[in-house]
């Protein structure tokens, strides 16, 4: 089951190989923004989000979150990216597992995403990343 942190380790990988360079990450037990990439003078930044809690002395360590919580995750994250969208300086992308929920709960809003210019990364437990949405950066 994919932490947060697991899911920003896929992404920054996957960046890699698309051609963008990370400048930062924050973990779990940091603040800012989870991801920030850049390539041709174009930054990204990344909000991500987990399966599971990072945290190992929590009682959710290896839980998978439940729906509501997965919505809320899921809310979070688009919040986050519709904050960097209207700051105007980066573009903006979530990044989550790849999961049935997770997955039902980008759905609802993918239009409106596609619409923004917010890319989404699905990360599977392996470790592979898809982009199913309009934005393919």
């Amino acid at each position: 089951m994919l932490t947060e942190n697991d899911v920003i380790t896929a992404v920054c990988a996957e960046l890699s190989r698309r051609g963008w360079e990370t400048l930062s990450t924050a973990t779990t037990r940091q603040r800012g923004d989870d991801v920030v990439a850049s390539r041709s003078n174009i930054v990204l930044r990344i909000e991500a989000k987990g399966a599971t809690s990072s945290k190992p002395t929590t009682a959710r360590y290896g839980v998978g979150f439940n729906v509501r919580q997965v919505k809320t995750h899921v809310a979070m994250a688009v919040l986050r990216a519709m904050s960097v969208v209207s700051a105007g300086e980066s573009q903006a992308a979530i990044a989550l597992p790849d999961d049935a929920r997770h997955r039902t709960e980008v759905a609802s809003v993918t239009p409106a995403l596609d619409a923004l210019g917010i890319g989404v990364f699905f990360v599977s437990n392996d470790g592979s990343v898809e982009v199913p949405t309009a934005w393919r950066t």
